[in-house]
């Protein structure tokens, strides 16, 4: 038995060893990747097609630190509205589209998941497995080509190209982060609520002062979690907000550019770096929070 007991130690400690392997290749990997876009975002067209994997060449003063200005300058996304209008953004008029549409969607996406998730933990109804079932099956049923039906929907409701049609495309609770919040909603004892309802409060209030509080820190970390995704995510602002694009979208419009000085890799590196950055500051100020654990509790048993 206790032979049995150190192989099985022993086992899990290799596991344990190349997990830890493959995942501190696979960090270093990004770091890699995230030091070479900078070193190539201070590099002049000239010096990059000479040396394009080590650093800058010339002494720091003498690398392309003008990139970076001459990009907030000259980076601008010219696109279409409905009416085949021309509509020019600067990098300052994307900014703000990413702030509106990151924290926006992050909040609503984060809200309607959690709401829903409650209703159907909380109230044991038909409707409540309906939803389940209907989340799960959505998860494991591709949905790829639902794109021109959403585009015709959204044009005949005059949504399309609308910050109120997006918050509504938000507005949904399918996905994992469903499942997240009914779980820590199905773990949390019944005595909250119950000596709550003793107390005459009612189920809005049960909600509001004593559920959501007690799963702030999930609904923090889905939050964050949401808010990068969509900080990323150009193809919201390709598809369905022609003149609303993102910083993201930048990003892909400029990789697709034909204008001389912004189509080089290293002026391609430098909007990608200050894609970036934003992300990297929010990852250093709440890394707390995107790698604590979720449990809820309160009750002594």
């Amino acid at each position: 038995m206790e032979k049995t007991h150190k192989q099985r130690k022993k086992g899990n400690s290799v596991l344990k060893s190349v997990l830890f392997t493959v995942l501190l290749i696979y960090t270093i990997s990004l770091v890699i990747l995230l030091l070479w876009g900078l070193s190539t975002s201070l590099k002049t067209s000239d010096d990059f097609y000479t040396n394009k994997v080590w650093l800058p060449s010339g002494s720091p003063t003498e690398w392309g630190w003008s990139n970076y200005p001459y990009v907030f300058q000259n980076f601008f996304v010219v696109s279409k509205d409905v009416l085949g209008r021309r509509v020019s953004t600067n990098i300052w008029g994307l900014a703000l589209n990413t702030i509106l549409y990151a924290i926006g969607g992050s909040l609503v996406t984060t809200t309607a998941c959690c709401l829903v998730a409650y209703c159907a933990a909380k109230f044991k109804y038909f409707f409540s497995k309906v939803l389940y079932t209907l989340v799960l099956v959505v998860m494991v049923v591709p949905i790829v080509g639902n794109t021109p039906s959403m585009l015709l929907l959204l044009k005949n409701t005059n949504l399309y190209d609308s910050w109120i049609g997006t918050v509504i495309m938000k507005f949904n609770f399918l996905g994992i982060y469903f499942l997240v919040f009914f779980g820590i909603f199905e773990g949390i004892s019944p005595e909250f609520s119950e000596a709550a309802t003793i107390d005459g409060a009612n189920e809005y209030q049960i909600l509001f002062r004593i559920m959501l509080p007690l799963v702030k820190t999930t609904f923090y970390t889905v939050f964050l979690i949401h808010f990068i995704d969509y900080w990323n995510d150009y193809n919201m602002a390709l598809m369905y907000m022609p003149t609303h694009p993102t910083l993201a979208f930048g990003v892909y419009y400029m990789a697709n550019s034909n204008e001389s000085n912004l189509s080089g890799v290293e002026m391609r590196m430098v909007s990608c770096m200050i894609l970036a950055l934003p992300l990297v500051v929010v990852f250093v100020a709440f890394r707390d929070r995107l790698l604590g654990n979720t449990m809820a509790g309160g009750v002594k048993e």
